[in-house]
């Protein structure tokens, strides 16, 4: 019970007005204490479904990649990455790019049943990398997660892994494997985790954009770290609003996320605001027009495709090809996905992937293997358009000259 001060003066009105006084204090902290439990109360992390929602593949257009041209590209793209050490971004690069279904005549090319295993299962991860090496599969505060940025035995970005496994389909309901860990845990633990231990403004947020939308069940939101209620329209403007090549990649993981986000709002109306969708179109058209202004002659894009009068910054390592192709590829990728009313003139697309085709054939097997991350984000966008996922070109045979490619 609360004790109230005793006055020298004012006599028993003035206690009366004062113990009035403490009782609003009182009553006011009770709310205060209930309006600020309630969002806490809400933080749970909504309905999901079991199974990832997939992009739809709207475009077949064979003037873009013949079917030639497709498979002899996407044979030099196989991933080769049966042997010791796979780092581990090849690897979830590759599953992306090739799907859990994949299957290779190749036996030196990872299966994609074989690289889930590896991202999801300690005990086939430390075959690869041996048990002395720092597990994939961590336990954090909010769950499971995968350790990144720690070097070739670990994801590359934010949520990366997470977004691949729900752009290839496994279920929520999928076991993990966690080093130390008696019980399997699941994929619904490591999504219910990177939602809880997200922040609006954390450095990389992309994929974890990817992975919520992919599972939600229409309009739903949770509370951030920072107590921020986070909607997919949130998500959206937050996409938006950083300069156009600023984040990974040239900016290009950003509208690849708004791309998808227009799909899976067409199949689960996942924007609560009307306005929503038609900024995230007209910010995706926008991007398109400076697409077509800066595009060179040949075809290709590069650092600055933003601005063609920037001048493009020299990469340490791969020189301005591999630049271009990691600015070609992913422009080419986003689009696949997108609405039509967002794409540049047909003439752009065959132009961009015909350089892709031209450049692919005449690198050498030790470049392909280096730029590797790059380059399954253009096989990828390829066979998109051509109306296919990559594991429907699988099994692919090692061509005569040898498994190398």
């Amino acid at each position: 019970m609360m004790r109230h001060p005793q006055t020298n003066r004012g006599g028993f009105a003035q206690s009366v007005v004062m113990f009035a006084l403490s009782q609003v204090v009182l009553v006011g902290g009770i709310a205060a204490a209930a309006v600020y439990a309630l969002p806490r109360a809400t933080s749970a992390i909504p309905a999901l479904q079991n199974e990832p929602r997939s992009v739809t593949l709207k475009y077949n257009w064979p003037h873009v990649i013949t079917d030639e041209q497709l498979t002899a590209t996407m044979t030099k793209l196989r991933p080769q990455l049966r042997h010791e050490h796979p780092k581990i971004n090849h690897v979830d690069h590759a599953l992306r790019c090739w799907g859990q279904q994949a299957t290779f005549e190749d036996p030196g090319c990872l299966s994609g049943a074989e690289m889930v295993a590896m991202l999801t299962d300690h005990n086939v991860y430390a075959a690869h990398w041996g048990t002395d090496a720092l597990p994939l599969l961590l336990s954090g505060e909010f769950g499971p997660g995968f350790r990144t940025q720690e070097g070739e035995s670990s994801a590359s970005h934010v949520d990366h892994t997470l977004g691949t496994l729900a752009e290839i389909g496994i279920p929520l309901d999928y076991p993990i494997i966690v080093q130390d860990q008696a019980t399997p845990l699941t994929v619904k633990q490591l999504l219910t985790a990177a939602m809880l231990d997200f922040r609006l403004n954390q450095k990389e947020y992309e994929w974890t954009t990817v992975a919520a939308a992919s599972y939600a069940t229409g309009p739903t939101q949770w509370l951030s770290q920072d107590g921020e209620q986070i909607t997919f329209d949130l998500l959206a403007d937050r996409l938006m609003r950083q300069d156009w090549v600023e984040g990974v990649c040239y900016g290009n993981h950003r509208l690849y996320a708004l791309a998808m986000l227009l799909q899976f709002d067409d199949q689960a109306q996942l924007f609560r605001d009307a306005d929503t969708r038609s900024k995230v179109v007209a910010h995706l058209s926008e991007a398109t027009a400076r697409l077509v202004k800066s595009q060179s002659a040949e075809g290709y894009w590069d650092e600055n495709w933003e601005d063609a009068t920037r001048p493009a910054k020299e990469m340490e390592a791969g020189g301005p090809t591999m630049r271009r192709i990691l600015a070609t590829g992913h422009a080419l990728e986003w689009w696949a996905i997108a609405p039509a009313e967002v794409l540049p003139p047909r003439e752009v697309i065959v132009r961009g992937a015909q350089w892709l085709v031209v450049e692919i054939e005449q690198m050498e097997p030790q470049s392909v293997v280096k730029n590797y991350t790059f380059l399954t984000h253009v096989g990828r966008a390829l066979c998109l358009w051509r109306g296919k996922f990559p594991h429907e070109l699988t099994p692919l045979k090692s061509p005569q000259t040898g498994a190398d490619g």
